[in-house]
């Protein structure tokens, strides 16, 4: 490697953690890089040190990772510019127990996640790798490339890559271990693990085995004062105590009006004001974690021809999501005469006995407390194997074949769930010879239900109605892929070009198997699931060529081409789709580079997208027409009447409130392919006038159409009565008692698409200081980030009219917040032994993204964080990390109705207050 060459590629890495120009590298032993150093180059197969890639690429190091302080690589991720934050530790619900990325917001599934460039192993039938099963103390770097890469990678890779490097050749034993804890003096979380590493055989061999367990306790929402009580609009231009309408001294609803009982059985007018059932308090914040992980690798040079390599990862990993006690809602035949009534109330039950049999079908909205809160356990185990070959077949060219297999396991318990048949069973009473209430119906050892009052549930009862379930999962992923590689091709006299070509076969199998309770729809608390089972394999071919095109000629330093083709032939009804790319770097002189690249990406729909059964779901959306200001409008009131609300009911809260609907979600065989056009153009100056200082400013603009998803019961909701087609009100079918939306239908489909671009950034400059140990210390300052200047989505392609656009927004029909801008940068000083960095993470104001409907919150303003960090190397031996995150204790933004979770946007705003953590590594 030239004198040249390395310092350009010194000056594209400035800063631990930051974008590289075109590729990111090894790190250089402390004696520097030697001739022989490889570049290894995420977003391509060839490792020529001499090209550069077109598409941006973002590296963070081991050092950058440990400056954070987290625990888990999602809260480092979650905090990148490019990033929005998936499910994390705050996702409760919804929340699956997992850890996700999601670049640019296009959704975890379009975010293709590899380890050391190779597929990881998948959490569920969506095919989406759950974060908290990556070892962290075994990362060497992180490299995010932010472009289409799906010619070089396959499906899945449609809005980018995060690529995970582990540390190769490691020798030695290192023992670390990291701790967290609130200000507020809960949450803690803790890690130790124990990293050994060889050589053998002169060098030729290496085997490293990492092993660690962590555990991150929980915390609920009642120890905060601002997530302890659900908040709601008070319709006034406030905030008021809310929750929902299934409260523990339960209610009913009976000709549209709503009634509460009193423990005496006795009734009156539900006021959802003063009445709503706080759910908060039994709800995680932070969702407990337990995992034990081993990782190992080897590789073994056997010649200058043969090297094999394995890596194998085992994950036991335990999550539980908690929430409130089970709401019990729908329609149920209640006795007229039930000694658990007043007589008042019998003679109101009464009045709607239209057949005289002593019965009345009523909506019950009874909050079940005495059977305690809904509790899911789940207990999932990954294993995950890869065997390959590597090395020179005849002068430069060069092969890598290899085969994985990886399988997930999950276990989920489900415990204070309630049988709806049991219930109705409990509801239906008469009296034995001796005078005692018993059930209509004694088998199963029935017990009378009373739903009438706060507290009136006896334990036997509870017990009865009680039902504990069980749901169990797979999902496997076998791989068989190989590549020829030359990296010396032939010289057009700009330098060597390269060539990669190979196979590759991948089988994907998934299956959902619920409970049968579940399965059958009887169960009331958790979502009612069907089984998922199926799969598909596919089979590609794929190029990728790297041409120096032009050198040291006036104008053109260098000029770069590159180019990518696959082919792949889905089971599935994608059947046959190709996929390409090309891009340019230019760089005119020396100090300037600009680059741009073209990308053809697909995504076939997965398992889950194509099999998965219909699912109960309560996503948050508002009914427009139990809105107080919904009779001031004569399209919506006629929308609402023919829909099925009375017009005398049009304008109150006939739904208790609510802004939950119960919904349905499934999969669909007939899906087609994503495919998505992707470009990015951009310029890289390091001026060799002011070393130290580098630049990068990227433009990209990516287009997804066919995009897979479920409209989204809010969006549907506006397609009905938003004036756009009322068809579409036939998916939102009301209960006939109380008029609230029950089951509506959401179903994944091909939508009309998501467009989006934005302008990636990064200003870097490093400058060496007189003074420190030795004299000898550098100051590194960065600001990086992204602003995004477009996300459109169109969640019904039939409706072309209806765009939801994001940009800039936040609210229940993008369902997260797309900020502006997002900005993420720090200061670091560094000298022998010791650092001291502070980070700044921005992320602009941003408005409800629905003009529709005026909410009490309709902006969130700027939000600012600062975290501070010091590292101490005692005898490079010992390495301490101390600091805190979010210093300045920032608070939440609080939402009314137009929120996630936890009255706020959880994954996104800090919602437990400033953190304190420290770590430490031991080398022996």
């Amino acid at each position: 490697m030239t004198s040249e060459m390395k310092r350009l590629l010194l000056a594209s890495t400035l800063l631990m953690g930051l974008p590289c120009i075109a590729q990111a590298q090894e790190a250089d032993t402390a004696e520097g890089g030697g001739e022989g150093d490889a570049i290894v180059v995420t977003g391509s197969r060839l490792t020529n040190a001499n090209l550069e890639q077109a598409a941006p690429i973002m590296a963070l190091s081991e050092k950058e990772l440990k400056l954070t302080g987290q625990v888990n690589v999602e809260n480092i991720l979650k905090d990148l510019p490019q990033i929005l934050p998936g499910a994390t530790g705050a996702s409760n619900n919804p929340g699956d127990g997992v850890a996700t990325a999601d670049l640019r917001g296009l959704g975890s599934a379009r975010t293709l996640v590899l380890v050391n460039g190779r597929r990881y192993v998948s959490y569920d039938t969506n095919q989406i790798v759950d974060l908290n099963t990556i070892p962290t103390a075994l990362i060497e770097r992180v490299d995010v490339v932010t472009g289409g890469k799906s010619a070089v990678y396959g499906s899945d890779a449609v809005s980018g890559v995060i690529n995970f490097v582990t540390k190769q050749d490691f020798e030695g034993i290192q023992a670390n271990g990291n701790y967290r804890i609130t200000d507020s003096g809960d949450g803690a979380q803790y890690t130790g693990g124990l990293l050994v590493g060889k050589n053998f055989a002169d060098g030729r061999g290496n085997i490293t085995l990492y092993g660690d367990y962590m555990k991150r306790k929980s915390v609920l929402q009642s120890a905060r004062s601002y997530t302890s009580v659900a908040q709601t609009d008070d319709g006034e231009g406030g905030l008021s105590a809310g929750g929902s309408s299934s409260i523990p001294q339960g209610a009913i609803a009976v000709g549209g009006n709503r009634y509460k009982f009193a423990q005496d059985g006795s009734y009156s007018a539900y006021d959802s004001t003063a009445d709503a059932y706080n759910y908060a308090p039994d709800n995680y914040l932070q969702v407990p974690q337990k995992r034990e992980l081993l990782s190992g690798q080897a590789h073994f040079d056997v010649s200058d021809h043969l090297t094999l390599y394995a890596e194998g990862q085992y994950v036991h990993n335990r999550v539980a999501n908690q929430l409130a006690p089970t709401p019990l809602t729908g329609t149920f035949l209640l006795d007229t005469d039930s000694s658990f009534l007043s007589a008042g109330s019998q003679s109101l039950l009464s009045g709607y006995d239209t057949d005289g049999d002593g019965y009345s079908s009523a909506s019950v909205y009874r909050r079940l407390s005495e059977v305690g809160p809904r509790i899911s356990k789940v207990d999932s185990k990954a294993y995950r194997g890869v065997l390959g070959a590597r090395g020179t077949i005849d002068g430069d060219w060069s092969y890598d074949i290899y085969g994985s297999f990886s399988r997930t396991r999950r276990v989920e318990r489900q415990q204070g769930n309630v049988s709806a048949n049991a219930v109705q069973q409990a509801l239906l009473t008469t009296y034995d010879s001796s005078g005692s209430l018993v059930c209509s119906d004694t088998s199963n050892g029935c017990v009378p239900l009373n739903i009438f009052g706060a507290g009136n549930i006896s334990q036997a009862a509870a017990d009865f109605i009680s039902i504990d379930t069980m749901n169990r999962s797979t999902i496997t992923e076998k791989v068989v892929s190989g590549a020829i590689t030359n990296d010396s091709l032939f010289d057009l006299g700009a330098g060597y070009a390269g060539l990669a070509i190979g196979a590759e076969y991948r089988s994907e199998h998934g299956s959902f198997n619920p409970d049968a309770a579940l399965a059958s729809g009887d169960v009331i608390g958790f979502n009612a699931s069907e089984p998922t089972s199926g799969g598909y394999n596919v089979k590609e071919l794929f190029a990728e060529i790297n041409v120096p095109l032009l050198a040291d000629r006036p104008f053109i330093d260098r000029l770069d081409f590159n180019g990518a083709a696959r082919y792949s032939y889905y089971s599935t009804a994608a059947k046959s789709v190709g996929t390409f790319s090309a891009g340019l770097v230019w760089a005119p002189i020396k100090d300037i580079s600009l680059r741009g690249q073209f990308s053809r990406a697909v995504r076939a729909p997965t398992v889950n997208d194509l099999y998965s059964g219909s699912a109960q779901n309560f996503e948050t959306a508002s009914d427009p027409c139990a809105v107080a200001g919904a009779p001031n409008n004569a399209s919506l009131v006629a929308a609402c009447v023919a829909s099925g609300v009375p017009a005398n009911y049009v304008g109150t809260e006939y739904n208790g409130g609510d802004t939950q609907v119960d919904s349905v979600n499934g999969g669909n065989p007939d899906l087609r392919e994503e495919t998505a056009n992707t470009y990015t153009f951009g310029a890289v100056l390091q001026p060799r006038a002011i070393p130290g200082l580098s630049i990068t400013v990227d433009y990209y603009h990516i287009k997804i159409d066919n995009f897979i998803t479920a409209a989204g019961t809010a969006n549907i909701i506006n397609a009905c009565f938003g004036g756009y087609d009322t068809s579409y009100c036939s998916l939102l079918p009301r209960d006939a008692n109380s008029y609230t939306i029950t089951g509506a239908l959401d179903n994944l489909t091909n939508s009309g698409g998501v467009k989006t671009d934005g302008i990636d950034f990064d200003a870097q400059y490093t400058a060496p200081l007189a003074f420190g140990t030795n004299n000898e210390s550098k100051l590194n300052l960065r600001v990086s980030g992204t602003r995004l200047l477009g996300w459109t989505f169109k969640p019904i392609a039939a409706l072309s009219d209806l765009t939801v656009d994001c940009k800039g927004s936040f609210g229940l029909l993008c369902g997260n917040v797309y900020a502006k801008w997002r900005l993420n940068s720090r200061v670091t000083w560094a000298t022998e032994g010791t650092t001291l960095s502070l980070a700044w993470r921005h992320l602009s104001a941003v408005k409800d993204d629905d003009p529709s409907t005026v909410y009490t919150v309709e902006k969130i303003k700027a939000y600012d964080y600062f975290d501070l960090t010091a590292s101490f190397d005692i005898a490079k031996r010992f390495t301490w990390n101390v600091g805190m995150n979010n210093m300045f204790n920032r608070k939440p933004p609080i939402l009314g109705d137009n929120q996630e979770q936890a009255n706020t946007f959880p994954s996104t705003y800090d919602v437990y207050g400033r953190t304190f953590f420290t770590g430490l590594t031991v080398d022996f």
